[in-house]
């Protein structure tokens, strides 16, 4: 059986965003593959806000309709790949978290758009690249990291 490869890409939840996933996509040699989209929003300290907003409700809030279907389509592009993409948002920066992060999802490669833009969706959204980008290096060499 082959080994299904774990990509995580920085994104802003935005169409525009996904052009890098399917190059990413296109450039791969695996089998399989999850694409895991990361989103940077630093937690809230507000009580209210810890209690009442879950991941799910803030995705809802990140992801736009078009984004969404934009998503099915590459899936439905490279579903003899085996594709699978979900997203995900990460709540700090912290280098800890982050190494933590990538090995406890089993990532096989960070890829990372060399000139993009994110949109800051967030009050309190802080850039996930520039975040990864800092621990190269420091965690698992098994991660590649790719622009």
């Amino acid at each position: 059986m082959a080994k299904t490869t774990r990509i995580l890409i920085p994104s802003d939840f935005t169409v525009d965003s996904l052009d890098f996933v399917a190059q990413s996509i296109e450039e791969s040699i695996a089998d399989q593959l999850d694409i895991i989209l990361v989103y940077g929003n630093k937690s809230s300290t507000s009580a209210s806000e810890l209690l009442g907003i879950g991941l799910e409700d803030q995705l809802d809030a990140l992801q736009s309709e078009s984004f969404l279907e934009a998503c099915k389509a590459i899936y439905q592009r490279y579903q003899n790949r085996k594709l699978s993409i979900f997203a995900d948002i990460l709540g700090t920066d912290n280098r800890n978290y982050l190494q933590h992060y990538l090995k406890g999802q089993s990532v096989d490669e960070v890829r990372i758009p060399s000139n993009y833009t994110y949109k800051r969706k967030t009050r309190n959204f802080f850039n996930v690249a520039h975040a990864l980008l800092n621990i190269e290096g420091q965690v698992c060499p098994s991660i590649s990291f790719k622009s």
